[in-house]
């Protein structure tokens, strides 16, 4: 699995947000997730520590393990930060001693204008 360089769609502050991911191997074959974590990170600083993250995701429970599909949800309460350029990356576990990052780049949150939500 290569790294991909890729800048997320823009979101509103407070918006929901899926992302649904499949891992193939290099010949375009799925690859069963069933015991893999993913995690997705968010910071101001890419050289942050994870501590000062303003997104953390850890997905153990897959959609369709057996088929390399999960999905990341963001909720209102994971994308109610500051609006502004963030870094991030989606790394896998897939083992005790390997970790891979597959996709990094930056997401944008956008300031929005209604702030209820009931």
């Amino acid at each position: 699995m290569p790294l991909i360089k890729h800048n997320l769609e823009p979101l509103y502050r407070g918006d929901s947000r899926e992302y649904n991911l499949t891992f193939t191997d290099n010949a375009g074959a799925v690859i069963d997730i069933s015991t893999w974590k993913i995690y997705f990170t968010a910071k101001i600083k890419y050289k942050d520590s994870d501590d000062l993250a303003v997104i953390k995701k850890d997905i153990t429970i897959h959609s369709e393990p057996e088929n390399g599909k999960t999905k990341i949800i963001l909720t209102p309460t994971d994308t109610d930060i500051d609006p502004g350029s963030y870094y991030y990356d989606i790394q896998v576990k897939r083992a005790a001693e390997s970790i891979l990052t597959v996709l990094m780049g930056k997401i944008k949150i956008i300031t929005d204008i209604t702030r209820r939500t009931d």
